[in-house]
This record gives structure tokens, sequence and C-alpha cells, in this order.
């Protein structure tokens, strides 16, 4: 006798009904793998249909519901196998057709006398009202249909039906024991509705207002998550760990002093004021025990590498070692060169350990990484790997660290030695994505922050400009122009090839900017892009390549090198190119489909031209008519600052993911959204601490009822890359 199986917020979501292994692998793509992802995967909007009108006020081109009743048979209307089924409605102040395509079942189910409810958009066929494919439904009253219907974003074989009837499905069967994390007084100030009722609103709601309310009650519950969860569970130690002290706060010995004025004289440029601000800050850290814990923000091309890499000679020169952990093995190799050219003659010996690194210099590296003779350590996720071991690791600086694991990272946060035990090392963090305060709040806790926002001496304003369409002679004769210069270009896509049915995994698409799917443009492939280049004769003159994220480590480190030294003159890419990579030579950027790229990324894009002292100029080309596109693009030929940017890209995304649907590390907001919601989120996240400093029973459920959600929500897809 077999025993059934208990279902819990933690099963996978393939054990209901109907999710097969092929609609649970394509679940996944949208980050449902388990029962309370499907639950908390909220629709991105609703379609009201509760404005109920009479057939005889239909207006063309307008959208219509109404309750009728069936007064014909539906029929096949010709012999052809595309021959559309038909059948007439009336309710009682006129009668319309109705005719469905791609839909023989339609003459089974509906029959003469049946009241139907109906919903659909009104055409004229000559003189005669009809609906073509409109949703239908049969109710004896408009009590027994749903006129608020939820839409989901989705991806290719899965309907927003298919995930309605699955969240329901698992709401019934789990809602018992989804936890409260809202603390009583928070709840009740608010007037928040309880935990199962958002859940049943979000996802079958009476009204929009109920959709609403469910939707700010689960914004809170996110907000809580990942404020209160990345403070609580995520911390390396105590807070009453120890940093070894880096910097004396006596003077310098001579031969230290002469070895950090080399470093500077290997500069070649004169610091911006934000530069030394930020150095000076990150100085006044290493002089203490207590464990530095600061963000750096840099708006791109202000010189954010050059800060890292003083701060690890200051390290080095004061005999301990520092790690600078890259998202790429084509940053981290140019993190080494920046490097190797920054501490030449300073007597600092610097390593880069990537994956692709051969098994026996691998070994060489770890040796001295052990021993101690390495002081200066650039690498990949590889530097994370058990069997590297540290002589005196003391600082840790992550570049884009929402790109990495939360897990991987706590390897390097708490063992500095190499032992088992928790030893405290200063934690830098690099971005160059411009984080509003309150997104940093949140997914960085209380860290110090510094802000890099000006520019070095000499470089110029990035010229950025808009093309209506993705194929053209322009496209073609800008990029000529600035080749015929000797200047190099990068083309960056959407897409990798043709035929691949989901964007690359380093891609940023932005399929919930788009109402509808007609609203999509086709996607020029970084293939495609190449054929065009050769077919327009430019690749026989001015070498191309390309470069997209899932090439072997090899073949992208050979491509970019080429591409730096002047080799390939265009490279045609994916956003694998948006972070770090730095070509002075290089001063047009092309952006293909630039409505499918979020504002924040299209900035960061820009930025990898104008690194030089010539004029460089991005044009942004999109086939995409919505106003929401054209606004967008609006705003990146008019504005040039990250942080006003980034501001915009919140306000405008709604809820979802600041730094990407793909991207690791921060994971998805399905309710909350951080730009419109920073008061709520102060507010959620302090109520919270309060109830925690003020102890007892109460505390200690939401605490643990947190701890369980965060590992639910969060925590797993925070841990891996």
């Amino acid at each position: 006798m077999s025993t059934a199986v208990k279902i819990t917020l933690g099963s996978p979501v393939t054990v209901l009904y109907g999710v097969g292994p092929e609609a649970g692998r394509k679940l996944a793509r949208l980050e449902i793998t388990s029962i309370y992802d499907l639950i908390s995967y909220l629709p991105r909007r609703y379609n009201d249909w509760s404005d109920i009108s009479r057939i005889d006020q239909c207006e063309e081109g307008k959208e219509i519901s109404f309750l009728g009743t069936v007064t014909s048979a539906p029929v096949k209307k010709g012999f052809k196998k595309q021959s559309p089924v038909s059948f007439f409605v009336n309710d009682g102040t006129g009668r319309i057709e109705l005719s469905y395509f791609n839909a023989p079942y339609i003459m089974n189910k509906f029959l003469v006398g049946d009241r139907i409810f109906v919903h659909g958009k009104v055409d004229y066929y000559g003189t005669r009202a009809q609906i073509v494919n409109p949703f239908c439904e049969k109710a004896e009253t408009l009590g027994d249909v749903k006129l608020v219907r939820p839409v989901y974003r989705l991806t290719a074989g899965i309907t927003s039906n298919m995930i309605n009837k699955w969240a329901l499905t698992a709401l019934k069967l789990v809602k018992d024991q989804i936890p409260d994390i809202i603390p009583e007084s928070l709840r009740n100030r608010e007037n928040l509705c309880s935990v199962t009722e958002a859940y049943e609103w979000v996802h079958s709601p009476d009204t929009i207002n109920h959709a609403a309310e469910g939707r700010r009650r689960i914004a809170y519950e996110e907000l809580i998550l990942l404020g209160i969860g990345m403070k609580y569970f995520m911390a390396t130690g105590g807070p009453d760990e120890v940093a070894p002290v880096v910097v004396p706060s006596t003077a310098l010995s001579p031969d230290a002093e002469r070895r950090w004025k080399t470093v500077i004289g290997n500069l070649g440029f004169r610091l911006t004021g934000d530069q030394k601000k930020a150095i000076a800050d990150i100085q006044h850290d290493l002089m203490n025990s207590k464990p530095m814990n600061r963000l750096v923000q840099g708006d791109v091309g202000s010189g954010k590498t050059a800060v890292a890499i003083l701060t690890m000679a200051m390290t080095a020169i004061m005999g301990k070692q520092s790690v600078l952990l890259a998202p790429t093995s084509v940053l981290a190799k140019q993190h080494y060169d920046s490097a190797m050219k920054l501490l030449k003659d300073s007597g600092i010996n610097v390593a880069l350990l990537l994956g692709k690194t051969k098994a026996s210099l691998k070994k060489e590296i770890k040796e001295q990484l052990r021993e101690g003779e390495a002081s200066v350590i650039i690498g990949t996720h590889a530097v994370l790997t058990d069997d590297v071991k540290y002589n005196d690791l003391s600082l840790v600086i992550t570049d884009e660290q929402h790109r990495f694991g939360v897990k991987q990272r706590e390897k390097l946060l708490i063992s500095r030695d190499g032992t088992d035990g928790i030893n405290a090392v200063h934690n830098l963090v690099m971005t160059a994505t411009p984080i509003p305060r309150t997104l940093a709040m949140v997914i960085y806790g209380d860290m110090a922050t510094s802000v890099i926002r000006e520019k070095p001496a000499g470089r110029k304003e990035i010229k950025t400009h808009f093309l209506p369409y993705t194929d053209g002679d322009d496209i073609y004769n800008v990029l000529l122009a600035k080749l015929r210069k000797g200047e190099q270009a990068y083309i960056v896509c959407p897409r990798i090839d043709d035929d691949s049915e989901d964007l690359a995994a380093d891609e940023y698409y932005f399929d919930d900017l788009f109402e509808d799917e007609e609203e999509k443009t086709d996607a020029v492939s970084v293939k495609a892009m190449k054929k065009r280049l050769d077919d327009h004769g430019i690749s026989e003159k001015y070498e191309s390549a390309v470069l997209y994220g899932s090439m072997k480590e090899t073949a992208k480190l050979e491509v970019m090198e080429r591409f730096l030294n002047g080799e390939i003159k265009v490279l045609i890419s994916t956003t694998v190119i948006e972070v770090g990579v730095n070509n002075p030579n290089a001063t047009m950027m092309v952006v293909m489909n630039a409505e499918r790229f979020g504002l924040s990324t299209l900035h960061q894009l820009r930025g990898r031209i104008g690194r030089g002292d010539k004029q460089s100029y991005c044009v942004l080309c999109s086939d995409s008519k919505t106003e929401l596109a054209l606004s967008r693009m609006k705003l990146m030929c008019e504005c040039s600052d990250g942080f006003e940017l980034a501001g915009k890209d919140l306000e405008l995304r709604g809820p979802g993911d600041f730094f990407g649907t793909r991207q690791h590390g921060i994971p998805t907001l399905r309710a909350a959204n951080l730009f419109t919601d920073a008061p709520l989120a102060k507010t959620a996240c302090d109520e919270v601490n309060k109830l925690f400093e003020r102890g007892g029973a109460e505390a200690k459920t939401v605490m643990d009822n947190i701890e369980r959600l965060f590992r639910l929500r969060f925590a797993d897809k925070m841990g891996t890359l």
C-alpha cells in the first residue's frame, strides 16, 4: 500500500498534477522550481473585464465584456482546414457573431441556450459585428466568472492560465504552511491582510483593489525577507569579530614609503578628488581591527580599478595578502594586466588564478598563496575552491558582488588562513552599477559607502543617438566612419544566434516591459550581425569577431586579447563585455534591439567607450514603436549620469530585478519596487529590528519564520554561481 507524499513549501513543483518533467524544465526558466516559488510568482499585470457592456453599445476596435445566450450552434464555416468555427450570441439588446480560428473544440463546447460570458475586441466583417477568438466561459450570472484575470511573465510553452491553475492548486495544498513574518504591530498599523489572503488575492482577485492589497502585503514580506535575511542569515560572523590591522597608525617605514611612492609613480595620471576620498576612507578602515565593510560605487569609467589595486598595494606593502574576485575571466585578466603595470618595480608579487589556468601553473600559484609569496591575488571563482589556502589573507575585494553567490563569497570572508575557524577579513565591494541608497541598504545592509562620480581628466562626454531601426545603411556608414580613422567598435546584440529559444545566460531580457507579445520585435543575434558585416564587405577590410558568455574561456580570452591589441576592429558581443572591458581605442558602441535592455545595462555598455581622449559615439538601434521603449531611448540620449539613470530604471521597471533577471547573487523581487517602496522598506525592516530588540515569543517566531522563508525564497538561489 503506497503512502501519499506530503507536499510542503519546499517540494519540487513537479509534484503537482499536470506539471511533468518538461513543464518543470520550462518553469525553471522563470525561476520556479519549488511550490513556494510557484505561489510567490506574482502576475505582472491584470486584465480587468469588470466593465460590463451591452452588444448594442459595442464599437469597432474596442474591447467589450457582456453576458449573453448562445442562439446558434457552433459550426465550421467552410471546408478548409483553417476555416473558422462561428456562432451567434444575443444579450437582449442585439446579437454578435463569435469566430474562432484553429479551435475545432469550440463546436463541442457550447450548445444553443447556454448562458456565456464573452470578452474580446469588436471588428466588422462587412456590416456585421464580430469578435475573433474571444474569451468565453459558461456562466449563469456574472458571479460565476472571474472578471479580473492575472497575466504572468511567461516562457515558451507556458501560458498564464497554466501558471494560475497550478498556483491556485498549490495554494490549496500548502496555505496553512505559509509562515507569517510580519510583526502584529506592523500588520495592525498598516491594515495588512492575512498571509493566506494575500496570496489568494494576487492569484485570484475579485477586484483590482483586492489584487493591490495582496501585492502590498507581499511587498512588505519581500523587503523583510531580503533586508533582515541578508543581515542575519548571510552574515559571516558576530559583532565581536576582529580583523587584522593592515595600516599602522604610525609613520611608514622608509622601505614601505619607497615602495608606495613607486606604485603612485606608475599611475601615469592624477587621481580625481573622489578617488582620493575613497582611498582615504579605505585607509582609515584598514587602520582598525573592526572588519571593514565598505561599498565603492563608481559610475562607468570613473577609475574604480585604480582604487582597488592601490588598496591591494597598500595591503601587500604591509605584509598582508588580498584577493580581488572578478565575475569573468576577461575582467580578471584585465585587472591582472592593470595590476602588473601599476605594481611593477614595487616588489609586490601578483598572481592570476582562473578556471582555465593550466594544472601545473595552478599548483605553483596555490603554493605561492599558501607560503605567502604572492600577496596580490586576482581571479574568478577559481580562488574559491577548497584547496586554495592563504598565508595571511586580510582583504577581499569583490568586483560586481551581485554576480557571485553569497555562500561562495563566504569561503573567503570566514577563513583568511585556510583553517576552519572564523577569521574576519576586511571586505570591500566595488560596483559600476550605481545603486540608489535604499537598494544598497537592503542588499548590502549597513555598509559604509564611498561614491566616485568624477571622471578622469581629458575624457570627453559620449554622444548618444537613437536609430529607429535595426537594419539600414546608416548603421554601417557610422561604423565605417570610425573604422577608417583607425578606431575600433563594439556591436552588442541580445541573442547569440537565431535558433536559440531563450536569450543566453549572460543576457538582460526586458520581457516584462512588453505588455503584449506583438510589441516584441525580432531580436538581432550576434551570429546574424557577423554575417551582415561579412555580406556588406566590412569584414574584408576590418576584421570582426564574436564574443559571448558560453564560449570556451580560452577562446574568449584570445578574442579579447586580439581586440585590445587592435588586431580585431569590430567586436560583436552579448552583454558579456558590459563590465570592465577597457580599450581606449574603441570609440563606437552600437546596441541592437536596445529596447530589450534596462537603462542601467545600456549605461554600462556605453561605458565601454569614451575611455581615451577621442570623441566617442553610442548608437541605440530599435524597431520598437512602443511609448515606453521610445521614452527610455530618449532618456539615454539626454542623460549621461549613471545614478540618475539607475533611479529611472527602478521607476520604470516596477517590481523586478534591478540587476537583470538572469544574473546571480541578488534574486528577483516579485512584489516590491525598491524605487517607489523606499519608505516601506525602511519601515518594514525597522519594525522587525525593534521586535528583535524587545525579544519574547513573537520575536522568536518571526525570526524562525524569516529564516525559513529566506532559505526558500532567496538563500538557495543566492548560493550558486
